[in-house]
């Protein structure tokens, strides 16, 4: 259901609605625990969010997860994932590898989606920029149960800011949909070639970034090793009665802050490099999911996440003078490979 679109809070109100059983019910039932006093033994969506964490459901056991202060304070605190110890494959999964994936992407997807008034989360919701002023595009009702999307600038502080990109919902939909569509059975229809074409294109785009990376992170490693120097200097020349202490001090305290920023700039210049290093996008996912919605008869909140990263909407043709430009970014860039195709 998360997967889905749908929020914890929302799940835990079905599954209340529903009658089934919250883990604190099922252990009165199965196991005879009582629980605190009071406990109402209802779904909350903070149970339903430490589920959607829970590694224990896809086959592995979690260890080390806490630890005391010392053998003298007993008192224990969560010890941060990177510590934990994990046994894989320690038991059956009661849930799929891909099904917990997608878990994660929703997770880290800029479109996490807000309701209106009546309760209603349009697919779309969070996955629309305005193209002029980068701010988030909002729904609004047109009456009817008909939904429009305008820059959200625009519509908090009217065009000083930025210029109306009104664009119907269902006119935003079909666009979307039929470019899903029509890449669905281009890529059915030549499948092999264009994987081929997409991996290559990858690996050309890949080693310009990790090139760049490096060089990047190789100028601040060699400037961190001199501003270590001009502190190994800045100390013997106070020894020595070349520089008076008030100033020394300053100018250690100088290097040393630049040495600290430049530190952390490295640790995420390097998880960023590893992450490009290791992360292969898979166009055999991307096809396989795409592939799911051949015949979809209408654009879903899960088909979004699945595919989509982004979608930035030009503004309209009689403010801005030239077409409107409506450009969907894929999770997975295979639209580019499909596009340089049809340009042959």
């Amino acid at each position: 259901m998360y997967a889905s679109g749908i929020s914890p809070r929302r799940i835990s109100e079905i599954l209340n609605e529903e009658n089934v059983p919250c883990p604190g019910q099922y252990a009165f039932e199965k196991l005879g625990h009582k629980g605190k006093p009071g406990d109402r033994r209802l779904w909350g969506q903070i149970t339903i969010a430490s589920m959607l964490k829970n590694i224990v459901y896809i086959g592995h056991m979690p260890q080390l997860m806490s630890t005391s202060i010392s053998y003298k304070n007993h008192k224990r605190y969560k010890k941060d994932q990177s510590e934990w110890v994990v046994v894989h494959n320690t038991h059956p999964p009661i849930i799929s590898q891909e099904l917990w994936d997608r878990v994660r992407e929703r997770e880290k997807s800029v479109a996490q989606g807000r309701k209106t008034a009546t309760g209603y989360t349009h697919p779309l919701s969070g996955f629309l920029y305005c193209a002029d002023c980068g701010c988030k595009m909002k729904l609004n009702s047109v009456g009817n149960n008909k939904y429009a999307f305008n820059c959200g600038d625009h519509m908090r502080f009217g065009k000083t800011i930025c210029f109306s990109h009104h664009i119907a919902a269902k006119t935003l939909e079909k666009i979307i949909l039929d470019d899903i569509l029509e890449m669905a059975q281009r890529i059915i229809l030549d499948e092999k070639v264009i994987r081929e074409e997409f991996i290559r294109h990858n690996a050309e785009v890949q080693e310009k970034s990790i090139k760049a990376a490096k060089k990047e992170l190789q100028g601040k490693r060699n400037r961190i090793e001199e501003l270590s120097r001009l502190m190994q200097l800045a100390y013997e020349d106070r020894l020595k009665g070349k520089m008076p202490e008030d100033i020394c001090i300053g100018f250690i305290q100088k290097y040393s802050e630049e040495q600290k920023k430049l530190e952390t700039e490295i640790a995420e210049l390097e998880a960023k490099l590893t992450e490009t290093e290791n992360t292969i996008q898979s166009a055999d996912d991307f096809i396989r999911n795409i592939k799911k919605y051949l015949e979809a008869p209408e654009l879903t909140r899960e088909m979004c996440y699945e595919l989509i990263d982004r979608i930035i909407v030009g503004g309209l043709p009689k403010i801005t003078g030239k077409e409107r430009e409506i450009d969907i970014v894929y999770k997975v860039d295979i639209a580019s490979v499909l596009r340089h195709k049809l340009n042959k």
